[in-house]
């Protein structure tokens, strides 16, 4: 498949922003897309993460990036999630943003200087997805270009990098699974959310002021829903389809 790419892309890279987003669109996977982006703009690296819950940062099941896979795994053991400032950054705020735009923490700085000697450039340029559904992806782009230079190339393309941003977002929901929407009655979601807060049924009667039966009544009728076989895994699923926090 990349073999096939790398043929094509110079080809494609002469052609108008519309033909470079209709490549990219009939990509067969997000796999195959970010390594057209990547050929197509002339980018170092592309990297496009999921969360599948509100607290994003901690839950991002789902990763395609072009970086090498001894980065991804030494990201991982260093424990660098926490300190990084484009994912944090990424995961919290609704605008595109240039990674050298960031607060330069002590971690930051050190996570920096050590993805740099993987083969990670020191810029890049970040736009953040939030659909009406709540769910959020990070579409990231790196490069070994000056913050000057990369600045000004971005801001050539910024549109059309928005619109292959949402294509990324939505191959995202259909290849992570989290395509389904399940809706709730608000008492189901209630019921649901002091259970993840660690109350029983009749915790949850009491403070609701319904009776016991009412309240188990909801829960099994947002197991039913979730199609989980326990409670602890309709709440997980609840969690992860955004329906409660």
């Amino acid at each position: 498949m990349l073999e096939r790419i790398l043929l094509n892309v110079a080809r494609w890279r002469e052609t108008s922003s519309a033909e470079k987003l209709k490549v990219i669109k009939e990509a067969s996977s997000n796999e195959e897309a970010i390594h057209l982006l990547r050929g197509l703009y002339e980018i170092k690296h592309v990297t496009v993460r999921l969360a599948a819950a509100p607290l994003g940062l901690f839950d991002i099941p789902y990763i395609r990036t072009t970086y090498a896979a001894e980065w991804i795994a030494h990201q991982l053991t260093r424990g660098y999630i926490g300190g990084d400032q484009v994912v944090v950054h990424g995961f919290t705020t609704e605008r595109p943003f240039f990674w050298s735009d960031l607060e330069r923490t002590r971690i930051w700085n050190l996570i920096m200087r050590d993805a740099m000697q993987r083969g990670v450039g020191p810029e890049g340029f970040s736009i953040p997805i939030h659909d009406r559904l709540g769910r959020r992806s990070l579409i990231s782009l790196n490069t070994f270009m000056s913050p000057e230079d990369w600045k000004r190339y971005i801001s050539t393309i910024a549109k059309e990098l928005l619109e292959i941003a949402w294509v990324l977002h939505e191959n995202a929901i259909r290849e992570s699974g989290v395509e389904e929407v399940v809706r709730l009655g608000p008492r189901e979601i209630e019921c649901l959310q002091w259970v993840a807060r660690g109350k029983d049924a009749g915790d949850i009667a009491e403070i609701l002021e319904i009776s016991e039966h009412t309240v188990r009544y909801y829960l099994k009728s947002a197991r039913e829903k979730l199609n989980s076989r326990t409670l602890p895994h309709a709440v997980s699923k609840a969690i992860a389809y955004r329906v409660i926090r």
